[in-house]
């Protein structure tokens, strides 16, 4: 058995073993790495893309179901699964959704995951089993029904007049420069008013260039549209800034 394939085994089957020897108790983070190794696992090559599931299955122990049906495992899950994707330079269409389902046969402190690419995931809902908690971005009804924003990506001003200026988000669209109306305001006299944005596209973030006089540079190469990976550096003007996942 190759290193690679014996480290697998001891994280799959050893870890689990322990874990569940040393503490009957299920861990949210537990739940994440699942989540994690699913996305990695089900990667598929789809067209000139690399595509992984949408929707996600989480089998536990009644017990377990019970105590991890809160909003902050909920949250916890869903930003796992959008950094992961990032991380893993793929992509996913489709809405995100994640459920837990009670089930008979999974021991406590255990968690099966099975995942699936589906295109209608969130019509789906109301024909779910009883005890199956579903987890999604829910679109708001009213103003006052607000969507958690969820904050999975960072950009971090490493050079220029606005050093050390961070802006945390998600799935929103970001629009960067001079203007007072952007959500990154730079300073830079040689960033146009509305520089370039950032677009939330098939689950990760795409960088546009916005007409802007001096061009917009992605590790050092002019671009008019790009997929954004973390660790990247942006250029805007005299401006630096990294895009990472946090």
């Amino acid at each position: 058995m190759g290193f690679a394939k014996w480290e697998s085994f001891l994280e799959n089957h050893i870890e689990g073993f322990f874990n569940k020897r040393l503490s009957s108790n299920l861990e949210p983070v537990e739940l994440l790495k699942q989540l994690e190794r699913e996305v990695v696992k089900r990667k598929k090559q789809w067209e000139d893309k690399v595509i992984v599931p949408n929707d996600y299955t989480l089998f536990l122990n009644a017990e377990d179901y019970q105590r991890l049906c809160a909003k902050r495992v909920q949250d916890a899950l869903y930003e796992a699964v959008e950094k992961q994707v990032i991380r893993q330079e793929c992509f996913m269409d489709g809405e995100l959704r994640i459920r837990l389902q009670k089930s008979q046969t999974v021991e406590l402190g255990i968690c099966e995951v099975q995942s699936c690419f589906t295109e209608n995931a969130v019509e789906q809902a109301d024909e779910e089993a009883p005890h199956t908690l579903v987890l999604e971005r829910k679109k708001f009804q009213v103003p006052l029904d607000l969507p958690r924003e969820y904050r999975i990506v960072s950009l971090t001003v490493l050079e220029g007049q606005d050093v050390d200026a961070i802006l945390e988000f998600g799935e929103k669209q970001i629009y960067i420069g001079r203007r007072d109306k952007n959500d990154f305001i730079l300073t830079d006299e040689k960033a146009s008013r509305l520089h370039a944005y950032i677009a939330y596209e098939r689950h990760r973030h795409v960088l546009h260039d916005a007409g802007s006089l001096n061009g917009t540079f992605l590790n050092g190469k002019r671009i008019e549209a790009a997929c954004l990976k973390s660790g990247d550096e942006i250029r805007a003007g005299n401006t630096l800034l990294l895009y990472e996942v946090i």
